[in-house]
Formats: structure tokens, C-alpha cells, sequence
């Protein structure tokens, strides 16, 4: 194979493009009264300990450590309301939450209790909170809810995630992308990159995974309409872009690749999931693996892409420590952010629909790649990239968190 080398002045070039600027730091002063002290809840469906760390931090950073009683309850589902009682029961006075499903079941459940319809919300692990929450930004510019919802996107740019892609791929033509379309967060974050990739000239095709959640909501004819009717393309039906048959098959002419498009989605429809993937390996120059898959199927999809000479982009953590290539988010920052969040909506009295979605900071982000997956490629990276073992060894939750300093909270 020839070996590819990655340009260190394309990186250089694409580096300013690739993450949003970090906002300035809000000032905080230390709760005096020594009898207040404000219960916090996190609702998890994540378990990350290092977000929850940053979160931590941020809580004893701002409100003071004596001021602060911090409780916590696990989400199986975006149906467990049960999770989110045991919080409100207690006296949580604010809810972080932890992924899309902790998102979606504290949502619903504070819309349903008028007692704590109310109850703010702060978001972390989800990039698309409008989409989640099935509802549309009150300013799209801004990115405020209007409700009880603010939060912090935990990923990296659509655009920069594209970039990355493109600059380790020799010659890109043809784009998968593997997804489960229960995860609204992420048919979203798909959606739009399909929209980057038409603009590109880039051809996509979508291949979906479905989870046991997704095959049991679908049981159900309430959950399985709700899915369809997420987006506005039902993503249970996997898009083709209109050049991605001409782009595979260029020889063909236009009756044939209508044909060629109609066998191709009915020969999917029920197939298995070793076929969905080398099919995907087999048509496309590089693999999109979207947030939520399991890791049994992650697994399996890399391994196939790596036999097959099939860069892979993990867009999530899950799926960036298998994958080829990632941008990985330091989830400490996210918490930390959230963190402040939660004492400007406590004690600065800040309406969390007004408030805007912020970004993690920019320095949190790293471009990472996999050696051995890169070495079976022949693919060598410029110093703008970090080997993922490697770096993980090292690397120090919360080191490039610009944390309130003491003279702020005093």
C-alpha cells in the first residue's frame, strides 16, 4: 500500500476553523451566609466520573464547598421518571444531566409536575438540545430553549469533525454514515453533515444499527411514531445522497442507477448486522460512526473498516477509542462549565431559558488517532495529532480548564 502522509500544513490551515472560541469568564462571589446551602442533583445515563469531577469542582470553585449538598440518581431510559422523583423528592433545587436519555426523562418529568415545571436544567454530553428535547430553539442564533433548559455541547463542530476526515483520507468520494435513529441528538448532528458533504460534492449513505432500545421502543406504536416523526426526514428510512449511486457505480447510466438505488435499499432492509457493515466498508472511502451505538457493533464495525482499508471517525467517546480518528472532548471541562452555569441560574438568579448553549472550551478538544489501525492503513499523522493510548496515559482530566480563580470567588 502507499503510504499516505496527513498534511501538517492542511491541519495547520483547518485548526482555526475547527472549534468555536471559548466565551469570557463570568465573575462569582462566595455565598456569606454560613447556614445556606443549595441541594444539587445529577441525573446520570452516562457514568463519565470525569464530568461529574468538573462539575464537582466548578460547585466548591463558585458556591464554596460548605454550600453546596450534591445528590445523585442513575437514568435507565428517557422514560425513568422514577430517576428523576428521587431527586425532587430530596430537594434538588437544580438538575445536571448526563446524556440524552437523563435529558429527555428530566424534561418531560419537570413539564408534567407543574410543582417543578420550573426546575432548572443544565445539559452535558448532549449536542443538539433542541433536538432532543423535540422542541425548537427560542433563538436559533443564540441557542437558548425558551424552557427550563440550558447546557453544554460536549462535541466538537460538525464542520471540524468533517475536516478531519478529509484531511486523513487520501481521496474521499463516498461517505457512510452508521447510526441508530433513536438517538435524536445524533440524526440531527447526521443531518447536518450531510448538508457539509452536498456542499462538498461528497457522496453519503446512510447505514443503520439499530440498538435493542430502538428495536423495543419500535414495538410500541406511540415510541415508534415519535422516532419517525423526530426529524424531518423519518430517520428509520437510511438516506442516499442523489450522487453517491453515480459516485460508487460511474459507468452507469441514470435507468440503471435507479435500479441500482431501489435493490440496494430493499437489500438492507432485514439484513444482518455483518452485512450492513462490510457493505458500508465495500461502497465507502471512510465510515461516520454516530453517538450511541453499541459497542459490540463499534467493534465490529472497525474491525471490518480496518481489513478493508476504511478510515473510521468515532464522533463520540465510545466510539473514538476504536475508531481510526477522533476529536476528544476532555468531559471535565463540560462539567465544569455546567457547574458555573448552575450558580448563575442559583445565585445569580439567571432564567436557564435565557441562557445561551455554550461550547466546551477550546482547548479541551484533542485531535486524536489510533497507531495500530493507522499502521495497517500506512497512514502517518503530523504533530497537530495525538496517539490515543498514549495521550489517555498522560493526559490529566480538567488540565486545560480555565478554573475561577480565588480573587473572582471572594
Amino acid at each position: 500500500m502507499k503510504k499516505k502522509v496527513v498534511s501538517a500544513v492542511l491541519a495547520a490551515a483547518l485548526a482555526a476553523a475547527c472549534f468555536s472560541a471559548c466565551g469570557k469568564k463570568s465573575s462569582y462571589k462566595a455565598i456569606k451566609e454560613d447556614n445556606t446551602v443549595v441541594t444539587i442533583g445529577i441525573l446520570s445515563s452516562s457514568g463519565n466520573e470525569d464530568m461529574e469531577k468538573g462539575f464537582n469542582d466548578a460547585l466548591a470553585d463558585t458556591f464554596g464547598e460548605k454550600h453546596v449538598k450534591v445528590i445523585t440518581s442513575t437514568c435507565s431510559s428517557q422514560d425513568d421518571s422514577k430517576s428523576v422523583t428521587s431527586l425532587t423528592n430530596k430537594g434538588a433545587q437544580l438538575i445536571m444531566t448526563e446524556g440524552w436519555k437523563a435529558l429527555k426523562a428530566a424534561y418531560s418529568e419537570t413539564q408534567q409536575d407543574e410543582n417543578n415545571k420550573k426546575l432548572p436544567i443544565v445539559s452535558t454530553g448532549v449536542n443538539n438540545i433542541s433536538a432532543a428535547l423535540g422542541i425548537s430553539y427560542a433563538d436559533e442564533e443564540n441557542k437558548n430553549t425558551g424552557v427550563n433548559v440550558t447546557g453544554v455541547m460536549p462535541s466538537p463542530t460538525i464542520s471540524s469533525q468533517l475536516s478531519e476526515i478529509i484531511e486523513t483520507t487520501d481521496s474521499i468520494h463516498r461517505v457512510g454514515i452508521m447510526y441508530s435513529p433513536e438517538n435524536t441528538d445524533a440524526v440531527k448532528g447526521n443531518r447536518e453533515l450531510e448538508q457539509y458533504l452536498e456542499e462538498a460534492g461528497i457522496g453519503y449513505r446512510e447505514f443503520m444499527l439499530p440498538t435493542s432500545a430502538y428495536k423495543d421502543d419500535m414495538k410500541h406504536a406511540e415510541k415508534a411514531s415519535a422516532i419517525k416523526q423526530s426529524d424531518d426526514v423519518d430517520p428509520t428510512v437510511p438516506q442516499i445522497s442523489d450522487n453517491f449511486g453515480k459516485l460508487l457505480h460511474p459507468d452507469y447510466n441514470d435507468g440503471k442507477l435507479a435500479d441500482w438505488e431501489k435493490k440496494t435499499r430493499k437489500s438492507l432492509k432485514d439484513a444482518k448486522t455483518s452485512k450492513i457493515i462490510s457493505t458500508a466498508v465495500k461502497e465507502c472511502d471512510a465510515l461516520y460512526i454516530s453517538a450511541g451505538l453499541s459497542g459490540s457493533d463499534i467493534k465490529k464495525i472497525v474491525k471490518t473498516a480496518k481489513n478493508g482499508d476504511c478510515v473510521t471517525y468515532g464522533s463520540d467517546q465510545k466510539s473514538g477509542k476504536e475508531s481510526l480518528i477522533t476529536i476528544w472532548p476532555d468531559p471535565y471541562d463540560g462539567g465544569y462549565k455546567a457547574g458555573e452555569m448552575a450558580y448563575q441560574i442559583l445565585v445569580n438568579k439567571q432564567n436557564p431559558g435565557d441562557i445561551q448553549i455554550t461550547d466546551q472550551s477550546e482547548k479541551s478538544f484533542h485531535k486524536l488517532y489510533n497507531k495500530m489501525y493507522a499502521e495497517v492503513l500506512g497512514i502517518t499523522f503530523p504533530k497537530s495529532f495525538s496517539e490515543y493510548s498514549s495521550f489517555m496515559k498522560s493526559f490529566v482530566p480538567g488540565q486545560d480548564t480555565e478554573r475561577v480563580e480565588e480573587k473572582e470567588n471572594s
